[in-house]
């Protein structure tokens, strides 16, 4: 992407409501966008069994929904299912690819091909890109001070945005190996938890 083109950066504040069970607890991000509006990413925005979902609405951008196997609090990439104001959209990675780029999310939205991936070993550093656009998303700060920031290079629209700002409420951690090899170890030791019981 080329340095020229003209960046606009915009923040939404996390936000978190815990009351009642800990299993209604709801957690995410919120702001103004500029000329896209107001918009609000929520996660687990609803459970399924062991998967979970994170939605993103706001002003313009349309109802966006990311559901996978619960990582945490957020749905992760495993048997994960994007879906765009109400169209399901494929997803496709390669996990066994060795270089960030390899391992990138892709996805066809509106007839326009998107790649989503690390751009650096932090988990926090990613990129949403198609052609002619590119939005860089970090998550940074601590508490009530977190925030995540979105850089747009490019002529982004409503769509770009959207799923931008869905990615923030995913566990993109198998974007980067090392994120994956811990990934995979907290799956296990979750699953030798389970079979193991009580002591």
């Amino acid at each position: 992407m080329r340095g020229t083109l003209r960046q606009h950066v915009y923040a939404l504040d996390r936000w978190e409501d815990r009351s009642g069970h800990r299993t209604v607890w709801k957690f995410g991000y919120r702001g103004t966008a500029g000329p896209f509006g107001k918009i609000e990413v929520i996660y687990p925005a609803r459970r399924h069994g062991d998967r979970h979902v994170t939605e993103v609405k706001g002003d313009s951008v349309p109802t966006t929904s990311f559901d996978g196997w619960a990582y945490g609090r957020k749905p992760s990439l495993f048997s994960a299912q994007l879906s765009v104001a109400g169209d399901g959209i494929r997803l496709k990675r390669n996990r066994w690819a060795q270089t960030r780029a390899g391992r990138a999310l892709r996805m066809r939205v509106a007839g326009r091909e998107y790649r989503y991936l690390a751009t650096s070993a932090r988990h926090r550093d990613r990129a949403l890109i198609r052609d002619g656009v590119e939005i860089r998303t970090r998550r940074h700060g601590r508490g009530a001070r977190k925030k995540a920031t979105f850089t747009v290079v490019g002529p982004a629209d409503a769509t770009d945005l959207a799923l931008a700002a869905v990615m923030c409420g995913v566990n993109t951690r198998n974007l980067t190996r090392g994120g994956a090899v811990r990934a995979f170890i907290g799956r296990s030791s979750n699953l030798l938890d389970m079979f193991a019981g009580p002591a």
